[in-house]
């Protein structure tokens, strides 16, 4: 749905990125909780997503699947938290860590149904792009190829953009401070946990800054 040449290649090669660090976690962090592993191929899936979101051939996927999909996965974040066992890390400060990503898997599913929508409305309208109820064509030079036209939909968006945006700072400002601050050893050379600790919590941040960029070309 990104018009806009430049920025879609750059949000392409963002999410491309980011889906294959994720991937990359997921398979070779064998040492690590297998819900550990799981989160970080979920996240990979919902980067390749966001990836095709910005393509135009990327509306043609179907929505329902997607939505549920991530729903679930929202639900999962939230689920996983409250179910660690006893003597494991607090359970209140596992789900304040595991919420940012029930809410930006949750912005996922919003952001799929919201344009699905759309897309199913004007095909029953005669497939015209410009009858969709709630969707704009966007004017030559736009970022986006559609927005959304109503109010409401608007205001989630532009909020959910606002939400993504300081989960994106918050990230990031806590995954350059988990660097600059980790552990070193008589050599001065940081631990390969504490640099994946940090590398983990900067790509969340720069999940979100993407999807907030998404977000932003919608409204």
């Amino acid at each position: 749905m990104i018009a806009a040449t430049g920025l879609r290649w750059i949000l392409t090669l963002l999410f491309c990125a980011l889906a294959a660090y994720g991937l990359w976690r997921a398979f070779a962090a064998r040492s690590h909780p297998w819900t550990a592993r799981l989160a970080h191929g979920l996240h990979a899936v919902m980067a390749l997503a966001m990836f095709a979101m910005a393509w135009s051939w990327g509306m043609n996927l179907p929505g329902t699947p997607q939505v549920v999909f991530f729903s679930a996965v929202a639900v999962w974040f939230v689920l996983a938290a409250l179910a660690l066992p006893s003597g494991s890390e607090p359970r209140l400060r596992a789900l304040a860590g595991m919420l940012p990503h029930a809410v930006m898997t949750g912005a996922m599913a919003w952001m799929v149904a919201a344009m699905s929508s759309g897309m199913s409305m004007g095909a029953t309208s005669g497939g015209q792009a410009h009858d969709m109820p709630g969707m704009d064509m966007s004017a030559p030079g736009a970022l986006a190829t559609m927005t959304l036209s109503g109010t409401g939909d608007r205001w989630s968006a532009g909020l959910l953009a606002l939400v993504l945006l300081a989960l994106a700072l918050w990230w990031l400002a806590t995954g350059f401070d988990a660097g600059r601050l980790a552990p070193r050893t008589t050599g001065g050379a940081v631990s390969g946990g504490a640099v994946h600790a940090a590398w983990d919590v900067g790509c969340h941040g720069l999940m979100a800054l993407g999807m907030a960029v998404m977000f932003v070309v919608m409204v």
